[in-house]
């Protein structure tokens, strides 16, 4: 083929979005050369080669090293090919699972704050709750004040084979037994609001809960359940499941730990319909 027929490496450059540098660099080590070389020195291209510096960079992107990539281009066959198409299929895969986990933290993270924004905290309220979705812990039985490490690290791996990121918002569940017995200080699971794939789903029940918020830092909210109790009391509702806190305002938020805002759901029965908020 005629040079005149070829793209100049700053041509080649352009369309392939592979820096000139990164070219000479590929030519170099042997990887990416290119369609000939003038006496002058200058590199040219054909357009055919656009398909293998493509599949180059998606290799790259995908975690493969230069020596790795090389390698397989050395050996290239259809049934090599294939099988390393399978093994990046797999990776692809993976690496999306990830993504589609790190979207919904940002998403639940979003709405969480954008919803503490306009709240007025001192109110208790009422509200119907659909069935939601629920990746669980191991079930335990401790106090928030000696909140178990192996709690965190089952959590942890939990969230990880679901391939959740860290910091994937959380928070922890205080049984019906307890509530009944004006106890707020004890949990019996953690849990993240999440489609599993890889766990048995648990699911937050549908129906009415008393929802309260307060300023609290971690294992400092058994504090705020006498005036949930007394609220429960004096409005003559009737607990029918588990409390459920989580952490609107946290670390990510404010610089303060005293500052952070809780929720705590409640699970009642029915109210009278002038209770429940739409």
């Amino acid at each position: 083929m005629h040079p005149n027929d070829m793209l100049s490496i700053s041509a080649f450059s352009k369309l392939s979005e592979v820096t000139r540098k990164t070219l000479i660099y590929y030519d170099r080590i042997g990887l990416f050369k290119p369609a000939y070389v003038a006496d002058n020195g200058y590199r040219f291209y054909s357009r055919s080669q656009l398909e293998t510096i493509g599949v180059i960079h998606i290799f790259k992107e995908l975690g493969m090293s230069l020596e790795e990539i090389q390698e397989h281009l050395g050996r290239r066959s259809p049934e090599n090919t294939l099988e390393l198409l399978r093994k990046q299929e797999e990776v692809l895969r993976l690496q999306m699972a990830k993504l589609t986990q790190a979207e919904q933290m940002i998403i639940r993270r979003a709405k969480n704050i954008e919803h503490s924004m306009h709240l007025d905290t001192s109110q208790m309220h009422v509200i119907w709750q659909a069935k939601a979705p629920l990746l669980l812990s191991c079930r335990i039985y401790s106090s928030k004040q000696e909140f178990p490490e192996e709690l965190w690290e089952d959590f942890r791996a939990r969230l990880n084979k679901e391939h959740a990121p860290l910091g994937y918002p959380g928070g922890v569940i205080i049984p019906k037994e307890d509530l009944l017995k004006k106890d707020g200080d004890k949990i019996s699971h953690m849990y993240s609001f999440m489609t599993t794939k890889h766990h048995k789903q648990a699911y937050m029940p549908e129906g009415y809960y008393l929802v309260s918020y307060a300023r609290a830092d971690y294992a400092d909210t058994e504090k705020i359940y006498p005036q949930i109790f007394d609220y429960i009391e004096q409005k003559k509702y009737v607990i029918k499941g588990d409390a459920y806190e989580e952490y609107m305002q946290d670390e990510i938020v404010l610089q303060h730990a005293e500052e952070y805002l809780v929720r705590v759901m409640v699970q009642i029965e029915k109210p009278g319909e002038e209770d429940v908020r739409p």
